[in-house]
């Protein structure tokens, strides 16, 4: 499936949010390239990579989003960011689980991309290449 695809599988509410988010991820993080694929269990979700390595995923399951991070993974001030930034989401060490949109308003959102594309990436690449 190709990210159109995906896109238009999307009820018409969820393709305007996914839109919104997608594009802030994008224009704030240049570096990543996006696809859909697998995250855990979810079959079709946006990837967005670096140099070939997972950064940013986001998804829909039955229940809930879902948004993972593996700058959140390895970098504790940014899950702190997040922690002290959203309330009445589910909070893990690389994702953020959220019932609906306004749970994880754009401009935290935002922010958070802001945060994350600051950081090296390069180690997080370098490990999981060596891991290959």
């Amino acid at each position: 499936m190709n990210v159109a695809s995906f896109l238009d599988s999307l009820d018409p509410e969820d393709r305007v949010n996914v839109e919104k988010y997608r594009t802030e991820i994008l224009k704030i993080d240049p570096k990543v390239k996006e696809k859909v694929s697998k995250i855990m269990s979810i079959e079709n979700a946006l990837v967005y990579e670096q140099d070939g390595v997972f950064k940013y995923g986001l998804a829909k399951t039955k229940h809930h989003y879902t948004f993972h991070s593996m700058v959140m993974y390895g970098h504790e001030d940014i899950l702190k960011f997040v922690k002290q930034n959203m309330k009445g989401v589910k909070i893990q060490k690389g994702c953020v689980n959220f019932e609906s949109f306004s749970d994880f308003p754009i401009d935290v959102f935002r922010e958070l991309m802001v945060l994350s594309a600051k950081k090296d990436f390069a180690p997080i690449i370098e490990h999981y290449k060596k891991k290959k």
